[in-house]
């Protein structure tokens, strides 16, 4: 295929058609998978008498072989594992060997101070949570790049030089498990070309057989050996992902850098455009096909943004992919872009076209910035930020070098503030809810009220970032993803998985939410109780209590207050100086390899989830209304427009934010345009804004779909980090979209 741009625009032949409403109406009713009972057999029957390591590559390998071959004679893209559960978690007999029953108890006897933070006095389970409890995992991609280039075949050598020369019993015992899930994925394939090859013989129609006599050689081919054709990249790349997929079926992990992995194969290839983009749509259906009913798993591509050597990455793939989703009514993958200083402009024009035009499922990352923020205090080089990716909605880490806790945690920041002011109270339930030394009352200085939020910050964070450590050993102990880490970075050179030492990185990452909330409101007690004195902390209090009522006077000074995103320097340095505090809480903190904590700021479902644990605060919100999303300005504090509200951002210290900044921006289609949206995304990039989303349907639009969702099937929305079917939502998170600010200018 010529290196030039391809202009042809992409054409859904009736074919394509067929094969996308066929995996829908799979995806509607997916197969039940058999890992659980499989897995959990091979485990405490089959392979009991073995050591840990080996007992548990054999078990999943006695798993994934076993697992149902579903070949589809229309399709040239093979392989099939529907969305399931881990088996640890769905099968009781696993106790001690579940991670999150080892984990839970361990938390609860060596970080007891925790449990206040997730648990509720009395039975309201509705405000259980100021931070989540567990440890999450995924969010990262792996080097599958590795089986495009050596094979599986070659990969095992790898592993088998490794273990002839390992002396470390651990280090051995990892590569002989790593050796047993591998061939694992080669038997697996050859039942494909097994299942294939009996397809053909019963096969008499001539495109047909014709498909199931390429797929055969294809297949025959890899991911056992190297790629050398498209079709036999996006085939070796599809079935490795979706036996790590099977390993590790967690939200977030996704292909990352797709097009820029993809590419050479499709550079020295001799097929059409057409052709080409046609093989991508047939891989794009079958990741859609595999967690259809799951909008919010959000598996994700990346196309475009530097390469390690500093030079430009965007190629022809990368435009085709955005052309072939666009023309696709799915939600994964997920397929977003990046941009940057280096990038063309006729590609950054195709970035703003799909940002109005691809049903809200857009989303634009700026590479300096990012990779600014990745690189501070020197802990990562640069040939390792530039390849970043999005671990789902918008987890940023270098692609397969990270161990997966990147996106371990949300915590409610706001609920921390409320209990200060209350001394421990909730505005909810009206009951204590943790044990707090003072409150509001007791300070004669914002600056000491400001010194002991950052004290309760601190508590917080840091003892979720001590259980974060229990969950990572035992990650590593009961669920060793031998697949994954054996192609993460580093982990073959220091015979170790990845949750074990062995990952390049092993940085955790969580989310602290609501932060604009926080700080409006701590810009509205110094305003109010210190410095201009228009009411004391008793007042306040009594009016968060009663939300305001009988307090409408007080109500409308505290909205009065200015708000970070009007571009007020006093509001916005009251929000830069809570994002350090958040930020330098987590950069404080050395986990157990010597990796940091990075802070991730997305909003996700949890804008009316938290909003609803959370009273009246002294900004003047009202008791139960949704909080901000990433770090964009509450929406009514953006009465000043769309570029003061962008100021406002681009003014605080996002590069203190390693884990990726995310802004949503959502425009009244009446008033947004590309010309005007490209200069918008200019001005964003160039004073060094992270992430870019929003929203270019209208509000009338959402309230049709809303009375009438039979319509309306597939009207995509930006949620926070991610899309979904409009329709498909709960109705408080409808109505959160419903609400949110519209910007005109």
């Amino acid at each position: 295929m010529a290196s030039g741009l391809c202009h042809e625009p992409f054409q859904m032949t009736e074919h394509l058609k067929a094969i996308l409403a066929a995996a829908i109406r799979r995806g509607n009713e997916p197969q039940p998978m058999l890992r659980a009972e499989n897995q959990t057999r091979a485990y405490f029957e089959l392979f009991a008498h073995l050591p840990l390591r080996e007992r548990q590559a054999r078990s999943f390998a006695y798993a994934l072989v076993n697992e149902p071959v579903r070949v589809f004679p229309a399709e040239r893209v093979h392989g099939m594992f529907y969305q399931g559960p881990d088996p640890q978690y769905a099968h009781p007999d696993w106790g001690e060997h579940c991670v999150g029953h080892a984990a839970a108890r361990r938390q609860a006897e060596e970080v007891p101070e925790f449990a206040p933070f997730i648990q509720c006095p009395g039975d309201d389970a509705r405000h259980a949570f100021i931070i989540s409890d567990g440890g999450l995992p995924g969010h990262v991609a792996w080097n599958y790049d590795l089986i495009l280039s050596l094979g599986v075949e070659g990969l095992m050598a790898r592993h088998r030089e490794a273990l002839s020369r390992a002396t470390d019993p651990e280090a051995r015992a990892y590569y002989e498990a790593v050796l047993i899930c591998l061939d694992a994925v080669l038997e697996w394939n050859a039942r494909h070309v097994a299942e294939l090859r009996r397809l053909l013989a019963d096969s008499v129609e001539p495109d047909e057989r014709a498909r199931l006599e390429e797929s055969i050689r294809v297949m025959e081919r890899v991911p056992a050996k190297p790629a050398r054709t498209f079709h036999e990249a996006i085939q070796s790349f599809f079935f490795q992902w979706q036996c790590v997929m099977y390993e590790a079926p967690y939200g977030g992990n996704g292909p990352g850098r797709l097009d820029y992995f993809l590419w050479p194969y499709l550079e020295r290839d001799t097929l059409s455009c057409q052709e080409a983009a046609a093989l991508v749509a047939e891989l794009f259906i079958k990741i859609d096909e595999r967690a259809h009913l799951s909008d919010g798993h959000v598996n994700t591509i990346v196309v475009g943004g530097v390469k390690p050597d500093g030079t430009d990455g965007v190629n022809p793939l990368s435009t085709m992919m955005l052309d072939v989703f666009e023309a696709l009514q799915i939600s994964h993958p997920a397929v977003y872009t990046r941009i940057g200083d280096t990038s063309p402009p006729a590609y950054v024009d195709r970035c703003v076209e799909y940002m109005l035009n691809g049903n809200n499922r857009a989303q634009i990352l700026v590479d300096e910035p990012i990779i600014r923020a990745m690189m501070r205090e020197a802990r990562m080089q640069f040939e390792d930020a530039a390849m970043y990716m999005c671990g789902g909605c918008m987890e940023i880490s270098p692609h397969g070098m990270n161990s997966d806790l990147l996106f371990a945690f949300y915590y409610n920041l706001p609920k921390t503030l409320e209990l200060l002011i209350t001394g421990g109270e909730c505005l909810i339930t009206a009951h204590p809810r943790i044990p707090m030394a003072c409150s509001l009352r007791d300070f004669d200085t914002f600056d000491g009220f400001y010194e002991a939020f950052g004290r309760e910050v601190r508590r917080v964070l840091h003892a979720k970032f001590r259980c974060l450590d229990i969950w990572s050993e035992e990650m590593a102990r009961c669920r060793p993803t031998f697949l994954l880490s054996s192609m993460t970075a580093d982990c073959l050179e220091r015979g170790r998985g990845q949750q074990d030492g062995g990952a390049r990185y092993a940085d955790y990452g969580g989310s602290p939410l609501g932060i604009q909330n926080a700080a409006d409101s701590l810009f509205a007690i110094k305003t109010a109780v210190f410095d201009d004195a228009f009411c004391s902390a008793d007042e306040l209090i009594d009016a968060l209590r009663r939300n305001f009522h009988g307090y409408e006077a007080l109500h409308r000074r505290l909205l009065a207050v200015p708000k970070y995103g009007v571009g007020d320097s006093g509001a916005d340095g009251m929000m830069d100086r809570v994002l350090t505090t958040v930020c330098s809480t987590f950069d404080a903190y050395t986990n157990r390899h010597g990796g940091r904590c990075k802070p991730v700021v997305l909003t996700f479902v949890w804008a009316p989830v938290l909003g609803r644990d959370l009273g009246a605060s002294p900004d003047g919100r009202r008791a139960g209304q949704p909080i901000a999303h990433g770090l964009t300005p509450q929406s009514a504090a953006m009465r000043n427009g769309l570029t003061a509200a962008i100021n406002s951002y681009t003014s605080i210290s996002n590069d203190l934010v390693s884990g990726g900044a995310s802004t949503m921006w959502d425009m009244d289609p009446e008033w947004i345009d590309s010309g005007l949206l490209r200069a918008i995304l200019r001005a964003f990039a160039r004073q060094g804004g992270q992430i870019f989303q929003g929203n270019t349907t209208s509000v009338e639009e959402l309230r049709k779909a809303m009375d009438a969702p039979e319509a309306y099937p597939n009207l995509m929305v930006r949620v926070g980090g991610f899309s979904a079917r409009f329709v498909n939502l709960d109705r408080c998170l409808q109505e959160e979209i419903v609400a949110r600010r519209r910007h005109t200018g």
